[in-house]
């Protein structure tokens, strides 16, 4: 699935920053065809989140890389058939955002990795992202979407809390350890 969203920098009422419309494309991908790209744009998420996870009062266990590492061998989880690993790219071609969506148990995907660079933010991109992995584990025949994330990242939870997620005690199948469940908000979606 290939999406493209044109976006407009404002730079004031209706003028448009340097004169250029922002376009970004949005993948579902199969493969990863740029394994330094996107292992640069994880490398900076994960350091977003670990800072974030130690603001709240986490300890600080993982570095980056640590995470990083847990990744790729579990690459097939966040791919086709059973699921998702979603990529923006700028008009540029640089890999800007992403998430992941991989089955939970047999009804449920986990949305994890939602990300989009500090350039890229405040054109939609995380809740366009969002809305890929819903239509995705739509179509898969899932009934409920789960997702955690640390306390105090404003961003994700607006952007979950405003399409209709509700706030649920840690889940089972929560994919991070069960030691880091004191500084994270978990929330479910159920499809009507």
């Amino acid at each position: 699935m290939l999406v493209s969203l044109k976006k407009m920098a404002l730079n004031g009422p209706g003028v448009v920053a340097g004169g250029f419309a922002m376009s970004y494309t949005i993948s579902s991908v199969s493969e990863v065809k740029d394994k330094p790209a996107l292992n640069e744009l994880l490398l900076e998420y994960y350091g977003v989140i670990l800072r974030k996870f130690e603001a709240a009062g986490g300890p600080a266990v993982y570095t980056p890389h640590d995470l990083l590492a847990s990744f790729w061998p579990n690459l097939q989880k966040f791919l086709p058939p059973t699921g998702r690993l979603v990529l923006v790219h700028d008009e540029a071609g640089r890999l800007v955002g992403c998430g992941t969506l991989q089955q939970a148990r047999r009804d449920a995907g986990e949305l994890k990795r939602l990300y989009v660079r500090p350039e890229a933010s405040g054109h939609g991109l995380g809740r366009k992202i969002v809305d890929l992995r819903l239509s995705a584990a739509r179509d898969m025949g899932w009934k409920t979407l789960l997702v955690n994330a640390v306390q105090g990242n404003q961003d994700m939870l607006r952007i979950y809390e405003s399409m209709g997620f509700r706030y649920i005690d840690r889940y089972p199948e929560c994919s991070d350890p069960v030691e880091a469940a004191p500084w994270q908000i978990f929330m479910q979606y159920d499809f009507d």
